[in-house]
């Protein structure tokens, strides 16, 4: 195990919680533990000992991707979790070369990009990060607490502390606080709570994408070695809406994640109904690998509505002492794998507020991370936005830009400059301006669609069957 002790830091305070044992809790946890004398984190579940599922994460067990941006801002919270990882059974893979992409009607090239992710289940990133903050001699973690109300001043203009009790009912316990983190997901109470204080309601956008999908996790089968780690088989959007994942996790096993737009998903956790889907892909890979291969559990179902985020960041007011992150304050369609790792930037920057000291720091942090939701937002939606089926807003000049980016995934299908800058885009290291360089334009331009189509995929799977 790495060290247990929490990097220095300015302090801010004495005491900070957390309610929400969330990915983002968890690195907001870590992250406050360099910035206050104590830290509470509260969970209404009781955690497992061990990577297991727990009732408050149902999509636990499906597919997720910590992105380099993400991993990175985790490594500096705690360092040493990397090796922490890897000595669990997980791994780092480039993110070009170990996986075969088909998108926008092509496959991807493959080659060494230098830009590496997390490979493994959330459940083992989670048990891993949860030891590491086990071991903090400043961070308390209370399981098997709800919390039922913010603790605010006299005039309700500062939160001073959580009101917290057994799920269910019970003797209600305070919790004295100079911060309180909301870190609950997208049930979140906070717009009720803030409403009950006389606060404005926070302004909520939403767009429904009517998401489905369906995990089951395999046996990867004995000699099986297609040359590639993962699979990732995506629709060209908006003419398909269907996509087919497999993510190389630890203990030799496949996690299979099969789903799609505006209800196109699996119906039923119906095995013949599963691979019926699997059979209808753009392309025969993932079905052929996973049509013999051993079961290790049924398969669970997941629906996601729609995006959905509050805008702190256009509140009047809001109580000193407060901060929201992760999918509280802005929960995107998972597809897109961003969630967690928007989640990490958000509680970097809560560390970069709270440098400054306490006093402000509440109203600086909802400022900064409604600026950094932006990028992740527009790219989360723009794909999504291209349904003419799918309500909302249209920015401008939105035509244009669902041109550019279609030009560019052509683009990308042949040409390793631009597939490196879209994985380094998509996982958050570059910002998209870097696809608008006075190079990138040139290229996208000149882009040669016939070409994309050339780009030869994975090698047949029946020669690489044993």
């Amino acid at each position: 195990m790495s060290t247990s002790k929490p990097l220095a830091s300015a302090p801010a305070g004495t005491h900070a919680i957390v309610y929400g044992g969330s990915i983002a809790g968890l690195m907001s946890t870590a992250m406050l533990s360099r910035h206050f004398e104590r830290v509470t984190l509260v969970e209404r579940d009781v955690f497992p000992n061990g990577p297991m599922p727990r009732k408050g994460v149902p999509q636990a067990q499906h597919i997720h991707g910590l992105l380099t941006r993400g991993m990175d801002i985790l490594a500096g919270f705690l360092p040493g979790i990397r090796e922490d990882l890897v000595a669990a059974g997980g791994e780092f893979l480039d993110v070009v070369e170990s996986v075969a992409m088909f998108g926008a009607g092509s496959w991807r090239p493959r080659f060494r990009s230098g830009v590496s992710a997390p490979s493994m289940s959330r459940l083992l990133l989670e048990w891993v990060v949860r030891q590491r903050l086990q071991a903090l001699a400043n961070v308390r973690i209370l399981d098997g607490r709800e919390a039922v109300a913010l603790k605010t001043s006299g005039d309700r203009t500062r939160v001073t502390g959580l009101q917290v009790q057994a799920p269910g009912g019970g003797q209600e316990e305070t919790l004295e606080a100079g911060l309180v983190v909301d870190a609950s997901g997208r049930g979140s109470r906070m717009p009720q709570w803030l409403e009950a204080l006389g606060y404005p309601r926070v302004e909520e956008t939403r767009i429904h994408v009517d998401v489905g999908y369906a995990t089951r996790l395999y046996r990867k089968p004995p000699g099986f070695e297609p040359g590639w780690r993962s699979l990732a088989l995506s629709p060209k959007l908006p003419e398909e809406r269907r996509l087919g994942i497999i993510q190389d996790i630890e203990d030799n096993r496949w996690l299979v994640t099969l789903g799609g737009w505006l209800g196109d998903s699996p119906s039923t956790a119906e095995e013949a109904v599963f691979l019926e889907f699997a059979r209808g892909l753009p392309q025969p890979h993932l079905y052929e690998a996973i049509k013999n291969a051993e079961p290790l559990g049924p398969i669970h179902l997941y629906r996601f509505p729609h995006h959905q985020r509050r805008h702190y960041e256009r509140m009047p007011r809001l109580p000193e002492g407060l901060a929201v992150v992760g999918d509280a304050f802005c929960s995107f369609n998972p597809t897109y794998g961003q969630g967690m790792s928007t989640g990490a930037m958000q509680a970097e920057a809560l560390g970069e507020c709270l440098r400054q000291g306490l006093r402000g720091a509440s109203d600086r942090y909802r400022q900064r991370a409604g600026q950094i939701l932006q990028g992740p937002w527009a790219l989360a939606t723009a794909g999504d936005l291209g349904f003419p089926e799918v309500e909302g807003k249209r920015p401008p000049g939105f035509g244009l830009m669902t041109w550019y980016g279609n030009r560019f995934q052509q683009l990308a299908g042949y040409d390793e400059e631009a597939m490196t800058l879209f994985a380094r885009v998509q996982h958050m290291i570059e910002s998209p301006a870097a696809m608008f360089s006075p190079r990138m334009v040139l290229k996208v331009l000149a882009v040669r669609p016939d070409k994309a189509a050339q780009t030869p995929g994975p090698r047949p799977l029946a020669a690489s069957t044993p």
